[in-house]
């Protein structure tokens, strides 16, 4: 769900981890030289590597003068950084190319003019070229209401837009697995024979030739359709019906105003990351983005049941150790900068809206915004496939699992390039 701006918060409290280099601005605890670890899979000569990454370090300085002591721990972060991006995009033949490139360009960069003027080459953008660009986004962004889906729309893919009224049903204790389809009974107390009950497999079904025929296999572990799930775990399941979930979190509606006076953004990208727990699909992360991608909450949140699957092969998430709200403390701060009026953007967020407990209808929904040409049987392309169609780039190829700052800030760019373009035609 182009990478923004990361803030100390994102940094201490997510317990993740990418295939990427990552900008070190967090770690403002030791200044001077860096000293590189030797890695024994690089391609270039630990020596030579840590000659570029001292002349970096030098420059770094140079321009991080002015931000007296942040700016000589900056300067040692980024320049392990630099020479790790450098490293990431070349091989041995070609390492020391852009290395001498990226000095260059370095060296003629001016002096920082403050704590926002910072950032590895590729990055760093020049504040006067920034200020310019920000004017021209805010500008672009003035006709995003002409893209919000009607309430209709948002209905009819499943999002929440009205309190539910009635009396729910009687609840039933038994559930379907949300992995093997298995009926099963709801319990808060699980022995050890139930956190291996479900076999399941992690990935799923796909088409491939075979002899010249085309079957369904799960990439997971390359088995056929029907065989038996290569994974083992607890069964969980996800509750849809809003009366429901509204009988045991109640929704509410956004407000007018901002909770606690604040001027509301017009327009922000959300992505949540859930989980399973023993009372279903929780909330456990929430990240939003203003229009020009900045970072304006990122937050772990504590699930009221506990946790059966952290879905760390998709939030990447793999501690709640740091969260420090719940989920009702986690809405309101996320009211906070939101009105009943903000344009909220993402990919297919009925499931963040029903985790949150939230009825917003101003929204522009990636995946109906780029609707796919079988919509009408509920297909849909992914964030992931939207963002190679339309912005040439590749997401959500780490591991570890995705990067919610990294998938706010593609939808914000999926909508900018279809007002563009609508503008230019």
């Amino acid at each position: 769900m182009a990478r923004p701006d990361t803030t100390t918060s994102s940094s201490r409290k997510l317990t993740t981890s990418t295939s990427k280099p990552t900008n070190s601005t967090s770690k403002l605890t030791v200044s001077g030289p860096p000293v590189l670890k030797i890695d024994i899979r690089a391609h270039s000569k630990p020596l030579f590597r840590q000659a570029v990454a001292t002349q970096f370090y030098n420059e770094f300085l140079r321009i991080y003068t002015p931000l007296s002591q942040e700016g000589a721990c900056l300067a040692t972060a980024h320049a392990v950084d630099q020479e790790k991006d450098v490293h990431s995009k070349t091989n041995q033949g070609s390492y020391r190319s852009l290395a001498a490139s990226i000095l260059q360009r370095l060296k003629k960069r001016p002096v920082s003019t403050g704590i926002d003027d910072v950032g590895i080459d590729g990055d760093w953008v020049d504040p006067s070229l920034k200020a310019s660009e920000d004017v021209a986004l805010e500008k672009i962004w003035k006709a995003a209401g002409r893209y919000v889906q009607t309430v209709k729309q948002l209905e009819d893919n499943g999002y929440p837009v009205a309190i539910p009224a009635g009396t729910p049903p009687r609840y039933d204790p038994k559930k379907e697995c949300e992995r093997c389809t298995k009926l099963f009974e709801v319990s808060e107390d699980l022995e050890g024979v139930d956190m291996h009950a479900c076999q399941y497999h992690q990935m799923r079904l796909r088409n491939k030739l075979h002899n010249g025929d085309k079957i369904k296999y799960f990439p997971c572990c390359d088995a056929p359709q029907g065989s038996i799930g290569c994974q083992d775990g607890p069964h969980v399941f996800k509750d849809d019906e809003f009366l429901d979930l509204h009988h045991r979190i109640p929704f509410i509606e956004t407000p007018k105003d901002c909770l606690g006076g604040k001027k509301p953004h017009s327009i922000v990208a959300m992505d949540c990351e859930m989980c399973y727990t023993t009372g279903g699909f929780e909330l456990i992360r929430i990240s939003v983005v203003d229009k020009l991608g900045k970072v304006i909450m990122d937050e772990l949140i504590k699930p009221s049941h506990p946790v059966l699957d952290m879905n760390s092969r998709f939030s990447g998430i793999t501690s709640l150790e740091d969260a420090k709200l719940d989920l009702e403390q986690a809405r309101d701060k996320f009211l906070e900068l939101v009105n009943r009026d903000t344009i909220v953007v993402g990919q297919s967020l009925e499931n963040d809206f029903k985790v949150l407990r939230l009825i917003h209808t101003r929204v522009i929904d990636t995946a109906m915004l780029y609707p796919h040409p079988q919509a009408y049987l509920n297909y849909r392309y992914s964030l992931q496939k939207l963002a190679k169609m339309y912005l040439s780039i590749n997401i959500q190829e780490s591991e570890t699992g995705h990067d919610s700052f990294e998938d706010a800030k593609t939808c914000l760019d999926l909508v900018r390039i279809k007002m563009e373009k609508d503008v230019s035609s």
